[in-house]
């Protein structure tokens, strides 16, 4: 008897071992699985922006321009204005592009910047500044951002009408709105658009030849900006809150740094591959803050 009890109990304790054993397995991810990352502040720029919302960099001129909404998102008020910074953080023209509303979202198709200025694509000459033209659509809202795909095709979304518009020879016509909720930042990212949405808190993609909309990251408060790091799978996106998290090839999510408690913002985000430099817009603080991308 004593034996048969001795043997049930090694019995149990083999399968609660290993059922343990599988457990643990299933539930850890092995550390190499991932690039492991981190951010380290390198510069701020003196903080005589006005509410800037979004940064993009010129990698032909090697500058980058920052949107100043000057407070106002949805006023066509005529005091918002793009300003032109170094890659080290110097202010070399403040008032570089005068005449916009609210600027937002920026991108760059040969050599015109576009910027996203709450019911319009403003169209300004990298040469010189100069507005080339103003394009609406009806029933526009608060264009919120704006990317660029290689043939020169813009999208912008609409914050607020929840529309994703389609910036072709100069002319604007709706493209996508299906379950869409706030969306915010947009990247193209080859066969798909990519889109972080503030209302309804997530990361998702957009095919281009289905049109169908997966959200692949959820409980991404206040989603705003989309930046590429360069290495494949990995991308960047802001809370706008004031945090930054890096993307996985699976998209998991990690967060990078978080600076809510501070309360500086993190808007719209970019990141220049060629200088491992993310560059954000801190909204209410009146600056662009630097930070070097490393792995870890």
């Amino acid at each position: 008897m004593k034996n048969n009890l001795f043997l049930i109990s090694l019995f149990f304790i083999l399968i609660v071992s290993c059922k343990s054993g599988n457990k643990k397995t299933a539930d850890q991810t092995p550390p190499e699985t991932f690039k492991q990352f981190e951010l380290t502040e390198l510069w701020r720029t003196d903080t005589v922006l006005l509410t800037p919302e979004s940064v993009i960099y010129d990698k032909k001129n090697n500058v980058i321009y920052a949107a100043n909404m000057n407070l106002e998102p949805r006023k066509k008020d005529g005091n918002g204005f793009i300003s032109k910074i170094s890659t080290d953080g110097k202010i070399l023209d403040l008032h570089w592009a005068d005449g916009l509303s609210s600027p937002k979202g920026l991108a760059i198709a040969g050599d015109v910047l576009y910027a996203a200025d709450v019911d319009e694509v403003v169209a300004i000459d990298l040469k010189d500044g100069k507005i080339i033209s103003k394009s609406g659509f009806p029933g526009m809202k608060m264009l919120n951002d704006i990317t660029s795909a290689p043939d020169g095709i813009l999208y912008t979304s609409d914050t607020d009408a929840n529309k994703i518009y389609k910036f072709s020879n100069g002319e604007l016509t709706e493209w996508f709105a299906e379950g869409l909720n706030g969306p915010n930042g947009l990247l193209f990212d080859g066969n798909r658009l990519l889109v972080a949405s503030q209302g309804s808190n997530d990361f998702a993609t957009i095919d281009f030849e289905t049109k169908t909309r997966t959200v692949v990251t959820d409980t991404i408060d206040h989603a705003d900006g989309i930046a590429f790091t360069g290495i494949p799978g990995y991308y960047l996106v802001s809370d706008w809150g004031g945090e930054i998290f890096m993307i996985n090839p699976d998209f998991s999510k990690v967060s990078l740094i978080n600076t809510k408690e501070q309360k500086w913002n993190s808007a719209d985000i970019d990141y220049i591959p060629e200088l491992n430099l993310l560059i954000v817009p801190t909204f209410f603080k009146n600056c662009l803050v630097a930070y070097k991308l490393s792995e870890k």
